[in-house]
Formats: structure tokens, C-alpha cells, sequence
């Protein structure tokens, strides 16, 4: 296999050794800036229910988290290897029931509608098997008036990287757009930008209308 679609694989679902030591240091370091900048973005309220879809190592949940009083944040990711990280970094938070964290694939879980706030998910819209399908069961999660943010790098910087164009499914800023404006649920849906030293740092948001 060559290395471009191992790491590819491993960008989508980590697992393994490679996956527990390598690709989570990665994830942490190259999110770190994107993460940030999201979180602004969100303008959390004290007493949000917040969901992130592709958790990662949790380090974005444990940020939130401090800024929560009587609201919860869920995390859920399909790799269990990110899963165990996860869990171990937000530990003292599932235990008081401020953090919940699923290993799930996030198209197949049974969530409740209507019940969160605020979703927000950071660099997996690449691996969004049925893209119509996951906004669509992002807006029946979302409350009326509930934000949505989306993290991404551009398709023109991530085509610099070695990647696998069979596992990645890049996206230009318009075409993000037309992805969320088609369900018709999103109002004022808007892409913030920020340039960093390597990629532009990008966030698509939108709000579920009222409907």
C-alpha cells in the first residue's frame, strides 16, 4: 500500500499503534489553530448542549468544557482508538456529566432531535460518506435558531498535500456553501477565514431556521 492512501486511511479512522502515538499528536498539533479559531466562532453560552462530530482526542471537548456551567457537551468518532484518548483526556468531565463521548458512526446513532444548541465538527467533512445525509441529520439534531460550524482547509490547499483523492473529498468555499444551502434549513451561511503559516483556516456556519 502506498504511504499517501495509508495515511489517508489513517486521517479518516485512526487505528493501531500508528494511530494512538502518531496520529494523535498530529491531530492535536495540526487542529490546534483550527480548533481555536472554531471556538470563537461558536460564541459558547454557559448553558449550551454542544456536539462534535469526529471528536478526535477530545482536546477540542475539553475546551469547551470549561466554558460550560449547566450545559453538556457529547463528542462521538467511529475510531475507538480515538475514542480511548478521548475518554482518558476528559475523564474528571464524564464523570461529573458534563462531557459525554460515543464510539459510533455519527450517521447511525440514535441521537435525539431537537436538542442541541450549537454542532460544530473540525476537519471531517472530507469523510462524509453521504454528504446530504449528515447535514440533514445535523439540522434535525439542532435546535430553531441552532448554530452550526464547519472546520476545513480548502481544496486548492489540501490538493499541495499527499493525500488520497479516494478517501478525501475536498471542497472549495462555494461548494461548501451550496452543500449546506441545499437542504433549505440553514440561514446566513457564511465562510470566516483565517490565514495561518501552512493552510487557510476556514469555517462554514450556518443556523437552522425556525421551520
Amino acid at each position: 500500500m502506498r504511504f499517501s492512501k495509508f495515511f489517508s486511511k489513517q486521517a479518516k479512522k485512526p487505528s493501531g499503534l500508528y494511530g494512538r502515538f502518531r496520529m494523535s499528536k498530529i491531530f492535536d498539533k495540526g487542529n490546534l489553530e483550527m480548533n481555536t479559531y472554531a471556538k470563537q466562532i461558536l460564541d459558547i453560552n454557559p448553558e449550551d448542549n454542544i456536539l462534535e462530530i469526529g471528536c478526535g482526542t477530545g482536546m477540542l471537548i475539553k475546551e469547551i468544557s470549561r466554558e460550560l456551567e449547566t450545559g453538556v457537551i457529547d463528542g462521538i468518532d467511529f475510531s475507538k482508538t480515538m475514542v480511548s484518548i478521548a475518554i482518558k483526556n476528559n475523564r474528571s468531565n464524564i464523570k461529573n456529566g458534563k462531557v459525554h463521548i460515543h464510539n459510533a458512526d455519527f450517521d447511525k446513532f440514535p441521537f435525539q432531535e431537537n436538542i442541541y444548541d450549537k454542532i460544530i465538527s473540525i476537519n471531517t467533512i472530507y469523510f462524509w460518506e453521504n454528504p446530504d445525509f449528515t447535514i440533514s441529520k445535523i439540522l434535525k439534531l439542532l435546535k430553531p435558531n441552532g448554530k452550526l460550524v464547519i472546520g476545513f482547509h480548502i481544496k486548492e490547499d489540501m490538493n499541495k498535500m499527499d493525500l488520497d483523492n479516494s478517501i478525501f473529498r475536498l471542497y472549495t468555499k462555494e461548494e461548501v456553501v451550496i452543500l449546506l444551502g441545499d437542504t433549505g434549513k440553514l440561514e446566513n451561511i457564511t465562510i470566516e477565514t483565517k490565514d495561518s503559516c501552512s493552510k487557510c483556516i476556514c469555517c462554514a456556519i450556518g443556523e437552522r431556521n425556525k421551520k
